[in-house]
């Protein structure tokens, strides 16, 4: 997921645990090999291209599906998988891990499909992308990621786990402190160390930035959020937001759109879900939840 994993398992101790760790690394070696549209073979690269037709999946895919369909209603359309061809024409076709390895997608796709329109079969095991559409889990498939490893690794005999993916994390059950799960948000400057460091029960915590996924194309600098309202990348003065969430993939939903409203309604719209979270202006300007404002480091500087 061109993303450094970091697992944290409370368990039973000794070849148990590296058990539970090596378990818990395939699983998410395998959420890869279904979900990255770079990966021919991958189900979201065999939708991508299947002219319209049902396709069989994996079962996790089908649980991508419905969490991608949920937030995107729940964002009111600002988290859409289905800008993947503004994207790829903004020039983020090729794997930063692999240039080789370059997203597939039919001729013809527009961004901006709905999601109403994907048709999700559980029963079946089957999903059907109208032919005109494309789509990428992005930021949000790694919070699933998160989540659904951390619930292997508790089923498995943990008695506490933490998974995170890049900026996408997700943790429950027994902390290895009795304090709580201590986590540390980075500010997107990373000269400038630690926007703030807490302590959570549980539940997932994820970042979006127009900072971590940069590109330079004929001297111009281009970031990976696109904007679903004017199909071309987001032009937001916030450089991140971190959201702090029931699960994983819903707090990378809601911190993306969180992001794209910009500073003057940001904390208007993470109160708006009820939400606990952060933000950082282009300017400088951190802007947080009332809850977390105590927990917030004194920093200062523009993001570059």
């Amino acid at each position: 997921m061109a993303s450094e994993v970091h697992l944290v398992v409370v368990g039973p101790g000794g070849g148990a645990d590296l058990r539970l760790v090596h378990e818990a690394r395939c699983r998410l070696e395998h959420l890869e090999r279904r979900w990255s549209r770079f990966l021919p073979g991958s189900d979201i690269t065999r939708l991508n291209v299947s002219a319209g037709e049902p396709i069989e999946v994996d079962a996790d895919t089908i649980t991508l599906f419905v969490a991608m369909r949920d937030a995107w209603g729940r964002t009111g359309g600002r988290f859409d998988p289905t800008v993947l061809p503004a994207l790829v024409g903004a020039g983020y076709g090729a794997s930063k891990e692999d240039p080789d390895l370059v997203t597939a997608i039919p001729a013809g796709a527009v961004s901006g499909g709905c999601m109403a329109d994907i048709v999700v079969d559980p029963e079946r095991g089957t999903v059907a992308v109208p032919r005109e559409v494309a789509v990428d889990p992005g930021g949000l498939g790694k919070g699933l990621a998160a989540d659904l490893v951390v619930g292997a690794l508790l089923d498995a005999g943990a008695t506490g786990a933490l998974v995170a993916v890049g900026g996408d994390l997700a943790m429950a059950g027994e902390p290895p402190d009795a304090s709580g799960w201590r986590v540390e948000v980075e500010h997107p400057d990373a000269s400038l160390g630690m926007l703030c460091t807490v302590s959570v029960n549980g539940g997932g915590i994820a970042t979006s930035s127009t900072r971590s996924r940069r590109w330079v194309v004929d001297g111009r600098s281009h970031h990976h959020v696109i904007d679903p309202a004017t199909g071309v990348e987001s032009v937001t003065d916030l450089a991140s937001v971190t959201v702090f969430a029931r699960s994983g993939w819903l707090a990378e939903a809601y911190a993306t759109a969180a992001l794209l409203v910009g500073s003057a309604t940001v904390l208007d719209e993470l109160e708006r879900h009820e939400l606990t979270g952060v933000a950082v202006a282009l300017d400088g300007r951190i802007l947080a939840t009332p809850d977390l404002e105590p927990a917030v480091h004194t920093v200062t500087g523009s993001v570059p």
